[in-house]
């Protein structure tokens, strides 16, 4: 168990290591990397959570389906939400 908990300080420390060892550019490239991949985490918190929609809305629309809006016909509307 021990071991599973100190694997990513260990990672951390490599990296940290590797990452002082770049030139000041290097260094500027990582940090920009991360900037760009931290700007594309979702915007809602850890702990809440996150609905089907909000993860695949780029997506929303995106297939024609062919059937007209139902809301349009009563027919396909008998007997919802009973």
């Amino acid at each position: 168990m021990s071991q599973a908990i100190d694997k990513p300080i260990i990672q951390e420390n490599t990296l940290l290591e590797k990452f002082r060892n770049l030139t000041i550019e290097q260094q500027q490239t990582i940090l920009d990397f991360v900037e760009f991949m931290h700007s594309k985490k979702p915007k809602s918190q850890d702990n809440q959570e996150v609905s089907v929609y909000d993860l695949a809305k780029e997506w929303a629309g995106s297939v024609e389906s062919g059937i007209g809006d139902l809301s349009t016909n009563k027919r396909y509307l008998q007997g919802f939400g009973k």
